[in-house]
């Protein structure tokens, strides 16, 4: 090759290897492989957040379902006990009570008040059982981290549960007040008996038959006196307990002057025998039920404006 054609071919060659101007240049593959790793690394790190919060989300479902759950089966018992309680509050041991016929059946009255007492044990087995319950799973429904997708769940569960146990609250006072009236009631019904002993000794002219009733009897009755208290037994019932124990005073001057062959003191004492039983017949026995009534109307509206949030209504 000559001199001449020396810097004619370089010239040329650089012509040819020369890119005009405002053409790309062509991407190098170092650079394009870490541009397709971070687009990957971009769509990892989506994904992750994506399954971290599915996650979450079921984990907390998870969490909330087993408390859910145990509250809706703890609700459904005490729900389903709901007509029993009800009735509880229907019941009156006083109904048992009638002393305005000639003959009342005491031991009619007995059995019906012991039937009553069946009943009561049968609710207070039914509210202590349902109230166990549903103190129980009420913790589980508290707030959380890992339940806050299922928060709504849990605080609507949580408001029947209280609801249920506000309602059974207000069973345990009516059970509470039966247990007093029950107190009262056997012992008056032991007396009533007694004056019952006390008439068939009365009507055969049996002194002694009569004189044996009268320290039973009156012990039975003070006992009643002493255990009517209200609000369980109605404060209507007052006059009418102190009117029958009056007619033991004078029932035990009589028979004393009777045993003296005192005639003016057994005419006086049958003259107060005689008043009292004219305010005896005066006295109202309704009176007692109707306060009974007044009494537990309350509880029952409580009761049943409880029990509906209770079932979810």
């Amino acid at each position: 090759m000559t001199e001449a054609e020396g810097p004619l071919a370089a010239s040329t060659l650089s012509s040819e290897t020369a890119i005009a101007p405002g053409t790309a240049h062509a991407p190098a593959p170092d650079a394009s492989r870490r541009g397709s790793g971070r687009r990957w690394l971009i769509i990892g790190g989506i994904a992750l957040v994506f399954v971290v919060i599915i996650g979450y989300v079921l984990g907390g479902a998870a969490a909330a379902g087993g408390p859910v759950a145990r509250a809706d089966s703890a609700l459904h018992t005490a729900v389903s006990h709901n007509n029993d309680i009800v009735d509880s509050f229907s019941n009156d041991p006083f109904k048992g009570i009638d002393l305005t016929s000639d003959n009342p059946d005491i031991a009619a009255a007995k059995a019906a008040v012991a039937t009553d007492k069946q009943k009561v044990v049968k609710w207070q087995a039914m509210v202590s059982s349902d109230r166990a319950a549903l103190q129980n799973v009420r913790p589980e429904l508290k707030r959380s981290v890992f339940t806050l997708p299922e928060q709504g769940t849990l605080d609507r569960h949580r408001q029947r549960v209280d609801a249920a146990l506000s309602a059974l609250s207000t069973a345990q006072k009516g059970i509470d007040m039966y247990t007093k009236e029950f107190a009262f009631v056997d012992p008056f019904l032991d007396a009533m008996a007694g004056f019952e002993a006390i008439g068939k000794a009365g009507t055969a002219n049996d002194i002694a038959g009569v004189k044996a009733q009268l320290p039973g009897t009156g012990a039975s009755m003070q006992k009643a006196i002493d255990l009517a208290q209200p609000p369980a037994v109605p404060a209507e019932l007052a006059p009418a307990l102190k009117g029958i124990q009056q007619v033991l005073t004078d029932l035990q001057r009589l028979v004393t002057a009777v045993e003296a062959n005192d005639a003016a003191a057994a005419q006086k004492a049958g003259t107060a025998l005689e008043a009292d039983a004219a305010i005896l017949d005066k006295y109202d026995w309704t009176a007692a039920e109707t306060a009974t009534k007044a009494l537990f109307q309350p509880l029952i509206d409580a009761y049943n404006r409880d029990m509906k949030i209770a079932a979810g209504n």
